[in-house]
């Protein structure tokens, strides 16, 4: 992937020219995947780096696992806690001490990505590309990429967006490569990288959880722009093989709210009610509308097989009824 990294601009072009063309799509969403690619390859090339971080996210689940064809600009990591703090965050404690210490966390965080991992990180893909700490987000850092390729829309830069709070199993190591490699692997010296990343069977029950979460959300309170991703992520593993994966490991889905419940606390959502028989997947009418123009506005960073909003939202709709159904089995 160096090899890549380092030609001139001209020839970058035509490579990701042609490979656009053949997988049809914009030549900037070819460039940017080869970089989140080749940062990727560079953070778990390194050793230390590769035992304080874990990918996991909606784009692991394009990038590592191929279960959606959404492209992502940003890759989300976990930063391993123990570097941060000494005591156990999943002991039990009062629930106050509970959020003292997860904000302590999240401080310690900040702190260690700007002294630590920001020096550390640039050390591995400078001069090619150059890394900056986020003015308004201390869990996040930029990386500048080169860019060939002009766009209104794709930033010509690749998020890392790095929090503590996250489980750090299950997961596994593995091989991923940029849709440009896949293409033309004759022009990369090495076409592929390893990675460490979170299973995809945790991943879908953090969709589910989320959309349970957006499901329950009081009527004042506004949804966050750029969520109907997590419906189409969720809808596109459930007509996956993932999904009589996940079904099976309900265990999973225990430990995925147990973990909100510690981490992420908020009362409205019912995470109680999160598990087979009670959860809730299909958002409530007043939000349908809302969803639709976000889901609308996102189709330009979906590629090959999309979904109708209706066909979405019917996939979910049998999800749920199949999650919950499982609770007469038990």
């Amino acid at each position: 992937m160096d090899k890549v990294a380092r030609l001139s601009s001209t020839e970058r072009q035509e490579l990701f020219s042609e490979a656009a063309a053949r997988k049809g799509v914009t030549p900037a969403i070819i460039e940017k995947d080869f970089w989140v690619t080749w940062v990727l390859s560079k953070l778990f090339a390194n050793d230390e780096l590769a035992r304080l971080l874990m990918f996991k996210g909606g784009t692991s689940l394009s990038k590592v696992f191929r279960l959606i064809e959404r492209f992502s600009e940003d890759i989300d990591l976990i930063l391993d806690w123990n570097v941060l703090t000494s005591e156990e965050p999943l002991e039990d404690r009062s629930r106050r001490k509970q959020e003292t210490l997860n904000n302590t966390i999240n401080e310690q965080a900040k702190t260690y990505i700007a002294q630590i991992l920001h020096p550390l990180i640039a050390s591995q893909i400078e001069p090619v590309c150059r890394c900056v700490l986020d003015v308004d987000d201390g869990f996040v850092l930029n990386i500048h990429y080169p860019a060939a390729f002009p766009d209104l829309y794709l930033r010509p830069e690749v998020r890392l967006e790095i929090g503590p709070l996250a489980a750090w199993f299950p997961s596994g190591t593995f091989e991923i490569s940029s849709y440009a490699a896949a293409e033309f692997p004759q022009v990369f010296a090495q076409s592929s990288c390893r990675v460490k990343a979170i299973l995809a069977e945790r991943t879908f029950w953090e969709k589910a959880t989320i959309l349970h979460h957006e499901a329950n959300r009081p009527t004042d309170s506004v949804q966050p722009p750029r969520y109907s991703r997590h419906y189409f992520d969720l809808a596109r593993m459930a007509m996956s093989w993932v999904r009589g994966s996940a079904l099976s490991r309900l265990d999973l889905l225990a430990d995925v709210i147990a973990f909100k419940q510690r981490f992420y606390p908020r009362g409205w959502a019912q995470y109680d009610r999160a598990v087979a028989g009670t959860l809730k997947l299909v958002p409530p009418p007043h939000v349908l509308s809302v969803i639709r123009q976000d889901y609308q506005n996102m189709q330009q960073m979906i590629f090959g097989h999309s979904l109708t909003f209706e066909e979405m939202m019917a996939t979910l709709n049998d999800l749920e009824k199949e999650i919950n159904a499982l609770s007469n089995q038990s």
